[in-house]
C-alpha cells in the first residue's frame, strides 16, 4: 500500500476522533419535569448525536482496520518462477496447476514426481505475501527441509520473528516442526 493511502486513513481515523468526542462531548440539556432525585436537569444526547457517535465508531474502526490488516499484492520475484518444461513437441509449456476436483478419486499423500510438487510449491508461494512467503521459499530453496537456525541466517529475521512465522505457516498446514537437538526440523508438507 503507498504512503499516501496510509496518510490518508490515518487522516480519516484522526478526523473520525474529533467527530467522537464533538459527539460525546456536547449533550443536550433536558428540561423535562421529571424528579431526578433532586436534580433540576437532566443531560441526554440527541438522535443527532447518537447518529455521529456511530458514524465515527464506524468510521474509525473501518480506518484503523484498512490501516493495519490491508495487504497489497506482491507478484513473484523473477527468481521465484517456475521454469517452463519441455512438451512432447519440444516447446516450452507451463506446467498445469491440476485443481483438486481434476485428480483421482482420493488425495495422495505423496507427490506423484518432482515435476508435480514444483507445481505444488510454485502455487503455495503465489498464495503467500512477506514474509510467510520469503520464509516457505528458503525451506524450499534448501530441498524442502532446513533447521531453524539456518532459517535465521538465510532470513536475517530474529528468533522470534522466525518461530512467529513459522507457526503460522503450521497453522496454514504448509509446514511440520519437529524438535532436532537444540532448534527446531522444518519440513515441507506434502500433499497440501
Amino acid at each position: 500500500m503507498s504512503k499516501w493511502a496510509k496518510a490518508a486513513a490515518a487522516g480519516l481515523a484522526a478526523v473520525a476522533v474529533v467527530i467522537l468526542a464533538y459527539a460525546l462531548l456536547t449533550p443536550q440539556e433536558n428540561s423535562d419535569t421529571t424528579d431526578h432525585m433532586g436534580m433540576g436537569w437532566h443531560m441526554s444526547y440527541s438522535s443527532g448525536n447518537v447518529g455521529l457517535i456511530a458514524v465515527a465508531v464506524v468510521t474509525l474502526v473501518a480506518a484503523l482496520m484498512f490501516i493495519f490488516l490491508w495487504q497489497e499484492y506482491e507478484p513473484l520475484p523473477p527468481s521465484y518462477v517456475l521454469p517452463a518444461h519441455k512438451d512432447a513437441s519440444g516447446l516450452g509449456a507451463q506446467p498445469s496447476l491440476a485443481s483438486p476436483l481434476q485428480e483421482e478419486a482420493g488425495p495422495r499423500s505423496e507427490p506423484a514426481n518432482e515435476e508435480e510438487q514444483a507445481s505444488r510449491d510454485y502455487l503455495v508461494l503465489r498464495l503467500l505475501a512477506g514474509d510467510e512467503r520469503l520464509m516457505y521459499k528458503a525451506v524450499m530453496d534448501s530441498g524442502g527441509w532446513a533447521l531453524q537456525k539456518d532459517l535465521i541466517l538465510s532470513t536475517k529475521m530474529s528468533n522470534a520473528k522466525v518461530s512467529r512465522v513459522l507457526d503460522r505457516l503450521g497453522q496454514k498446514g504448509l509446514v511440520d516442526k519437529e524438535r532436532f537437538g537444540s532448534t527446531n526440523k522444518i519440513t515441507i508438507k506434502h500433499g497440501h
